[in-house]
């Protein structure tokens, strides 16, 4: 498998060749389709913000591919990969709240993430991509789920919109734009403020 490891801010990746990694049970090798890049990444290359994991680390951690190794279950499955994988077993988590879990994981953060072929996570947060969805959009392009679009959505379920409610985007770059969208599918008044007329355009 190969990954494009940062060893350095602002010094071009290296590409690395490597054997798969052993899977432990309950985790499975995911074949990157596609995987985005977030201003984290970039805060990290650009402005030397500090991975929980030393470097080198391959970045990324908006994944989608299909599981080809591990449980067995999942084997042959498209799949998204969450941003940030919670324990799933402490109180937060337990209360609904594994947005905050303190045990949390990052794929490009914590461990090599999805600036590579191959990416080895757990296996019980993945998020099965059905056919019916591959029929309008690539593998591909659906990585950014994992994060950009999957960030706004919780708080449109957090918030419990309803149709006619009014919604306020306070900045429309890659997360407001989708909360914006989401809150308009969800039958929200959309109010969208930003000191970008381009970006209000857009909107």
């Amino acid at each position: 498998m190969f990954t494009w490891q940062m060893i350095k801010p602002k010094e071009p990746f290296q590409l690395q060749e490597n054997p798969y990694p052993e899977l432990k049970p309950g985790e499975v090798l995911v074949e990157v389709a596609g995987c985005g890049v977030c201003h984290t990444d970039l805060s990290f290359w650009y402005f030397g913000v500090n991975t929980r994991h030393e470097l080198p680390l391959a970045l990324g951690h908006e994944i989608s591919g299909t599981v080809i190794e591990g449980e067995k279950d999942w084997i042959g499955k498209h799949v998204i990969v969450p941003a940030v994988l919670p324990c799933g077993e402490c109180s937060f988590c337990k209360k609904g709240r594994s947005n905050i879990c303190r045990s949390q994981l990052m794929p490009g953060n914590d461990f090599d993430g999805g600036f590579a072929s191959h990416v080895k996570v757990p296996a019980k947060f993945l998020c099965p991509v059905s056919d019916e969805v591959l029929g309008k959009y690539s593998l591909e392009q659906l990585s950014v789920i994992a994060d950009a679009v999957s960030t706004p959505y919780q708080v449109m379920e957090k918030s419990e919109i309803e149709p006619g409610d009014l919604a306020i985007a306070i900045g429309v770059g890659g997360l407001g734009t989708y909360g914006a969208q989401l809150a308009k599918i969800k039958g929200a008044k959309v109010l969208a403020l930003d000191i970008s007329d381009e970006k209000l355009k857009m909107i």
